[in-house]
């Protein structure tokens, strides 16, 4: 049997290529390899060059809500080119597209719809977080024929009845990047896990992803080996928990790929607690461009409310074990939330002002809610969630702007105070 793996557009105000990858299509297609299928991967996402920017493709027939921004657009390959792709697929017995975002869904319908029409016959499954999140509106708009929700892990013998393969594996495993899934770009994206231990108030890591389960350091090292002999000199860490477990999962693997000649990114997010000297020490000799650290806000009571996974204190010390170690400061940002309920505006400025003291940038990322988190519940239960809330409205920045209590005016100002030196 054939299927056609999707990637489709990112669909939003704004878009930057931080180093995507589809690895969740990749961890499909080995599924599929090992149940002695074949498939073709279709990423509306590729070739782009990262760090950078993907083209914007305005005007297009999108399926949007009331109230959509003006300047809401795709950003990716354009419908000529995705259309090429598919005929060059040749016919499949299914197509099969994932969501990486909830509220890029406009992104994912476009794919489908332009799929239906080329090849109305084939059934059409759609995966990934945004129908894990939002189930009902995905059955209802996105137009595929099988919505599915939840990690591979848990719908594995759902999607094998819908394709009509093995439950179990015919074959050994093979990797992504052994099945020809690379495309020549210089840079990748990997995970050493997948989920994360923590169970933060607003975050919904454990629905999409699952338990945690790490991988091993062994495969972990063969991934970044053979990605550095197809080329790739740029690997970003995806992780949502990179540093846990240090010393069984990313000490030995970095050991491992020492002198391959590549430059790390960590754009997620790193838990500042685990920072220690020994793990700066590792960023400074293994050239990692990118370090971002999680702190959300500099007060001591959210911060125990949202999951307590980090404090001020901790970030301080992370900030000089690094400084100690000899990274540069300009590699190193702070994520801060800003719009978390109740949040003041002193909080967030105090937030600001306090990173900036430890001489490192703060990345002011607009709080939303998620579904099935507590704060969307809490949302919920204090009347502050509009009926019908539709997914589009959780991109960050336009829930902050359109829902959240802080003036549009003050919310450039803090980003404006943010970015100054």
């Amino acid at each position: 049997m054939r299927f056609l793996l999707v990637n489709p557009w990112i669909a939003d105000v704004a878009a930057y290529n931080f180093w995507l990858r589809p690895l969740g299509l990749y961890r499909l297609a080995e599924w599929l390899f090992e149940r002695g299928a074949e498939f073709t991967l279709i990423d509306a996402l590729s070739p782009f060059p990262a760090p950078g920017k993907f083209t914007r493709r305005k005007n297009l027939p999108l399926r949007l809500p009331e109230g959509a921004p003006e300047n809401f657009s795709l950003y990716g390959i354009s419908p000529e080119e995705f259309e090429r792709r598919i005929r060059a697929a040749g016919p499949f017995d299914a197509a099969l597209v994932t969501s990486a975002l909830s509220y890029w869904y406009p992104g994912a319908e476009f794919a489908i719809r332009t799929l239906k029409r080329l090849s109305p016959k084939t059934p059409v499954i759609l995966g990934g977080v945004y129908p894990t999140l939002w189930p009902g509106h995905a059955r209802a708009n996105s137009g595929a024929d099988f919505t599915l929700s939840g990690p591979l892990s848990v719908v594995s013998d759902t999607l094998a009845g819908l394709l009509g393969v093995p439950k179990g594996p015919l074959t050994e495993k093979k990797r992504w990047y052994d099945l020809g899934l690379h495309d020549n770009s210089p840079f990748s994206a990997v995970r050493t896990a997948r989920g994360c231990p923590y169970s933060c108030t607003y975050c919904a890591s454990r629905l999409v992803s699952g338990p945690f389960y790490p991988y091993s350091a062994e495969d972990c090292a063969a991934e970044l080996k053979a990605l550095a002999a197809l080329g790739v000199k740029e690997a970003a860490f995806y992780d949502d928990a990179l540093l846990v477990d240090a010393e069984n999962r990313f000490l030995p693997l970095m050991e491992e790929v020492k002198g391959l000649g590549l430059s790390f990114h960590t754009p997620n997010g790193l838990h500042a607690k685990l920072v220690d000297e020994k793990i700066a020490a590792v960023f400074a000799e293994n050239s990692f461009k990118t370090i971002r650290l999680s702190l959300e806000t500099v007060d001591e009571g959210r911060q125990k409310a949202t999951g307590g996974k980090v404090s001020a204190t901790d970030l301080e010390k992370a900030v000089k074990n690094l400084k100690k170690a000899g990274v540069r400061m300009e590699n190193v940002g702070v994520y801060l939330l800003m719009g978390l309920p109740g949040q003041s505006i002193a909080e967030i400025e105090d937030s600001i002002r306090w990173v900036k003291s430890l001489g490192v940038r703060p990345h002011l990322a607009e709080y939303s809610p998620i579904p099935s988190t507590p704060d969307f519940e809490r949302l919920k239960d204090l009347g502050l969630l509009p009926e019908n809330l539709d997914p589009l409205f959780t991109n960050n920045s336009l829930y902050c702007e359109r829902f959240g209590h802080l003036p549009k005016s003050e919310i450039q100002r803090l980003k404006s105070l943010s970015r100054a030196k």
